[in-house]
């Protein structure tokens, strides 16, 4: 009985990547993989983005037309107001077949694009 109790307490503090489609507004969450992407100004320049670091999901936007939904993030630990980067293809760890998304940041919001048949499968946030 014991074992059984520990057992669902563990799983209970265990984190796991939540899928986009179950991400909320306003909610604060965690990256699980780290990525960078290229600054538009300085060509040789890359912001990285830190496994462990937290955003809060401030929108989510259909984008019918090319069949893509855009979450945007506030990114708390933008290097300056005015970032711009280019935006690159991510590919999310433990999705398989493997799943790619779009992210840019522009003025501290990190825009992550994908696709509307990807929308059930393993984000890189928790």
């Amino acid at each position: 009985m014991r074992l059984l109790i520990l057992g669902l307490l563990f799983l209970s503090f265990s984190v796991h990547a939540a899928e986009w489609n179950d991400l909320e507004m306003d909610q604060k969450y965690t990256l699980t993989q780290s990525f960078q992407l290229p600054q538009i100004e300085r060509s040789a320049s890359l912001v990285d983005f830190l496994e462990g670091e937290e955003v809060v999901l401030k929108d989510i936007i259909a984008l019918d037309m090319i069949k893509v939904m855009l979450f945007k993030f506030d990114y708390k630990n933008c290097p300056g107001p005015d970032m711009k980067t280019d935006m690159e293809i991510i590919p999310v760890k433990n999705t398989a077949p493997v799943v790619e998304v779009g992210a840019q940041l522009e003025k501290c919001s990190l825009e992550i694009f994908i696709e509307s048949k990807d929308l059930m499968s393993t984000s890189f946030f928790e």
